[in-house]
């Protein structure tokens, strides 16, 4: 590939960190990604299976509740060949676990910012998790546990007068109501940081190409890959469509929930980064639950790391303005195309 050109045949032929690693030697890729240990993780599972070896045909030491924080000592090539994801954590001396159920965190407070423009900004959480509240002062009610890499749109600042602590105003657009962040576990992003990315491209430039089989994102300018990225689209009775879309209506956030049954219910405030696609819902979006990325997994949406999703949104035509919710413009947007092949 000494051209520095990959092409679609060539593309579908890799899969996984073969793939990667090829665009990040030869291509003019935008973003070059790779994960680095040690780092503090996040169980994402309802239970997680400590095992002796990096394989899950290795003997159980123990279980890991969701939520538990870990630290992850190193990143090992483990499994077997037909595993979609070889990567495994290792914790300390023979102990693993499954890499798709472990989200990367941090723990970075932020500084107070206490001037927040009428119209809302958008805030980020930057702890593995952190509470909510539906009140504050004198009725204080419980509110959903947010985590980390979510987005929430900010309105306010506030203060609890029975100690003093500061806390951003948040509205969920999707239930039409008002919750409480803990000011220090947020972070507001400057209108740099949502930039468009590639402006310059003509829209009829840019494309995106999904690939089902092999659970695979890449973004195009002019026919030239320039980003990619695994993803986790619909699982069986949920599967995403095939064909050709169009981005026509993004937000930096959203609460999505749903489900037929008890089942299939799920309830993600803070979705981060939504391109949709289609009038009922299918977009692509950022994950925060969990890790599992190259193997259907979704409700029909094309799930991505939340760095990747970011990426996807800023690239992605029409512009979201910083200090706008959403933008929805039935005939517009990037063209995607999602292949079964």
């Amino acid at each position: 590939m000494s051209t520095g050109i990959l092409s679609r045949r060539d593309f579908l032929k890799l899969s996984g960190a073969a793939l990667l690693a090829a665009l990040a030697s030869e291509l003019p890729l935008k973003t070059v990604r790779a994960a680095t240990a040690p780092f503090q993780g996040r169980v994402q599972a309802y239970s997680l299976v400590v095992r002796d070896a990096p394989a899950f045909s290795g003997h159980k030491l123990r279980s890991l509740k969701r939520d538990t924080l870990i630290e992850v000592e190193e990143i090992i090539y483990g499994g077997v060949d037909v595993d979609y994801n070889r990567l495994w954590y290792r914790l300390g001396t023979q102990s693993y676990v499954y890499s798709g159920w472990v989200q990367a965190v941090s723990t970075t407070k932020n500084p107070l910012v206490t001037e927040i423009p009428e119209a809302g900004i958008l805030g980020e959480i930057t702890a593995p998790y952190t509470v909510s509240s539906y009140g504050i002062n004198n009725s204080p009610s419980p509110g959903p546990r947010l985590y980390f890499a979510s987005c929430h749109w900010i309105t306010g600042l506030v203060t609890d007068k029975r100690d003093g602590s500061r806390w951003y105003k948040a509205y969920d657009e999707a239930i039409h109501a008002t919750y409480y962040i803990p000011a220090p576990w947020a972070r507001l992003y400057s209108p740099e940081e949502l930039a468009p990315l590639s402006p310059r491209v003509p829209e009829d430039k840019k494309h995106i190409e999904v690939s089902l089989d092999r659970q695979l994102l890449m973004a195009f300018e002019n026919d030239v890959p320039v980003y990619a990225a695994r993803v986790a689209t619909g699982q069986k009775d949920f599967e995403t469509p095939t064909g050709w879309f169009h981005t026509f209506h993004k937000r930096p956030t959203y609460h999505m929930f749903g489900g037929a049954d008890e089942a299939s219910l799920f309830d993600l405030p803070g979705t981060p980064w939504d391109s949709y696609i289609t009038d009922n819902g299918v977009a692509l979006h950022g994950t925060y639950w969990h890790n599992d990325f190259g193997h259907t997994h979704s409700h029909g949406c094309i799930n991505m790391r939340p760095e990747d999703a970011r990426w996807i949104f800023r690239w992605t035509l029409p512009t979201v303005p910083p200090d706008q919710r959403l933008v929805f413009k039935p005939g517009t947007g990037t063209r995607v195309w999602v292949t079964q092949s």
